[in-house]
This record gives C-alpha cells, sequence and structure tokens, in this order.
C-alpha cells in the first residue's frame, strides 16, 4: 500500500516492487519537474502539427518510388528511380515549370506593388475604413466563384470586358480566356484581383506601427516624402511586407482553382502550369507514382524559394 514519508512524498512500500515503484515515482517527477511548463502546453500542438504534416511528406517520397495500383487486392510495386527519371524525360514538366514561373512573377509583381501602393494611399486617410471595406470585398468571394464571374465577364458574345475591350479597339478576337496568347494573363488578372487586398490589409497594419513622431522628425530634418518612405517607413513595415509575399508566393505556387475553373488546361495547354499537370496526372490519368515525383519537386522548390527570399528580405530590412 502507498503511504507517506516524513516529507509528505509518496512511498511506495518495502520490497522489490516498493523499491522499483519508487524509483519510476522519482524519475516521473524530475521528467515533469525538469521541462518548463510552456513545453507541456505546446506539446499537443507540435504533436498533432508533426502527424497532420512530416507523415505526408514521408508517404510522399515513398509513393514516388513506388508503382500505385488503384485496383482492389493488388500491392504497390517498388519502381525505383523510374518515376523520377520520367519526371525529367516529361516534356511537359519543364513546359509546366516555364507558365509557373511566368505566372508567379507577373501575379506577384502586380499583387505586391498594387497592394503597397493602395495601403501608402489609404493610410490615415479620411475614410480610410470604409475604403479598406470596400477592398477587400473580392478576397471575401470564393475562389471557385471569382472563376465562374471573370468566365462571364471575358464571355465572348455578352462579356461586359470582352464588349469594353472590343469597343476601345484593344482586343476584338473573343474571349481572352480563349486565346493561347492572353489566357494565362486573363487568369493573373482575376488572381491579381482578388488577392491584392490581402496585401493591402498586412501592409496597412504593418504602417499603423510606424511612429508618427518619428515620420514629423524626419520631415523636420528636411527629408521628403521619397526619403522619409525609404528611410523611415520601409524599415518598419518590412517585416508585413516580407509575410505579405510569403502567403501569396506560396499560394501562386501552388495556384490551380481558377484554371480548373476557367481553361482547365487549356486551350493548347497555355495555361497548363506545373500544379495543374500535377492535378491532371493525378485526377484524370492516376498515374500517382510519377505525380508523387513531381509533387515532391514542387515542395521542394517552394520551401527554398521561400527560405531564400525571407532571409534576403529580412536581411535587407536590418540593414536599412
Amino acid at each position: 500500500m502507498p503511504r507517506k514519508d516524513c516529507t509528505g512524498e509518496t512511498v511506495m512500500g518495502s520490497g522489490v516492487v516498493g523499491v522499483l515503484g519508487n524509483r519510476l515515482s522519482s524519475t516521473y517527477r524530475g521528467v515533469v519537474e525538469g521541462v518548463p511548463w510552456y513545453v507541456w502546453w505546446l506539446a499537443p500542438a507540435f504533436i498533432i502539427l508533426a502527424v497532420i504534416t512530416i507523415f505526408p511528406f514521408f508517404w510522399l517520397i515513398h509513393m514516388s518510388f513506388m508503382k500505385i495500383q488503384l485496383a482492389p487486392g493488388k500491392p504497390n510495386i517498388f519502381v525505383g528511380f523510374t518515376n523520377w527519371i520520367e519526371m525529367f524525360w516529361d516534356p511537359s514538366v519543364p513546359q509546366g515549370w516555364s507558365l509557373l514561373g511566368r505566372y508567379v512573377g507577373v501575379s506577384m509583381l502586380l499583387q505586391m506593388g498594387l497592394g503597397i501602393g493602395i495601403a501608402l494611399l489609404i493610410n490615415n486617410m479620411k475614410g480610410e475604413g470604409f475604403l479598406s471595406t470596400v477592398f477587400l470585398i473580392p478576397m471575401m468571394v470564393a475562389p471557385v466563384v471569382v472563376g465562374h464571374l471573370w468566365n462571364l465577364l471575358f464571355h465572348s458574345s455578352y462579356g461586359i470586358y470582352s464588349w469594353l475591350l472590343k469597343t476601345l479597339g484593344i482586343y476584338a478576337k473573343g474571349s481572352l480566356l480563349s486565346d493561347p496568347k492572353t489566357a494565362l494573363w486573363a487568369i493573373v488578372a482575376m488572381d491579381t484581383w482578388e488577392w491584392t487586398p490581402l496585401v493591402m490589409l498586412i501592409v496597412l497594419a504593418g504602417l499603423k506601427s510606424v511612429p508618427r513622431d518619428t515620420i514629423e522628425a524626419a520631415h523636420m530634418d528636411g527629408s521628403n516624402r521619397l526619403q522619409t518612405f525609404f528611410n523611415v517607413t520601409l524599415p518598419y513595415i518590412t517585416p508585413a511586407i516580407v509575410i505579405a509575399f510569403l502567403l501569396r508566393f506560396m499560394d501562386n505556387m501552388r495556384f490551380i482553382d481558377k484554371i480548373l475553373i476557367t481553361t482547365k488546361g487549356g486551350p493548347a495547354d497555355a495555361t497548363k502550369t506545373l500544379p495543374m499537370y500535377l492535378f491532371l496526372k493525378t485526377f484524370r490519368q492516376f498515374e500517382i507514382g510519377p505525380a508523387s515525383a513531381i509533387g515532391f519537386t514542387l515542395l521542394f522548390v517552394i520551401i527554398i524559394c521561400g527560405i531564400i527570399v525571407t532571409l534576403t528580405l529580412l536581411k535587407e530590412g536590418e540593414a536599412e
């Protein structure tokens, strides 16, 4: 029977069982008391996160070396580096990377430029709250709805944007989404319309952390608006810009929803970016093994680019 000793601690009893119990009890107390309290609070979240993210990561690598048999009862077959070799010889992969690079480059330039510009424009302006709410409306719309909406706007018969472009003499061939030369840029336009407000919102929050007395002091020292922005404002909002850039970069690198709704990779593969090709290979051709190799490569590139961008922007922010 457990009993209390003179110090108030529980003693398991005498004999071998009692000694073993006492040692286990003291070891348990040593472990529990030696670990900070916040570690115990964070441990469940870390464990759940590890199960959700780490297991699929290693399972993706495993599948890239297998021929996945979807028929019931048939075991998967180990094929070594066959899927990886097939990926390097697949002409759709470099084409997908090229389209993805153009899409991400132009989208990031437009979304970051417009988002930062709008945030600087409406910051501390009269009616800032109302304008912020208006600008945020596109972000509240589901991507699937955005795809259908812009499909109607670009329609060659009754789309108002097609009519406007034709009236102005800019484009008279019909829908921008049905032309291989313009389809990718039409999708860039609809994604910029929807997600530029997110960049504006994050940068606007960063602008609120800039001390007004510091800006006034810079003006009193003779700095003009441009000098004040680069020497005072930009260092304060750099972390916000980094966060906005990373969020949009990662989202654009795996962008697929509006392409799936509007063009499905066409016309003539003009919008078959790498994520779109990955979707088609997985869920249309059911080639899970080769698709896993492509998916892992895409994930690896996103992680490396994210680390490089973060370190570069933060280093520049510290230097300023």
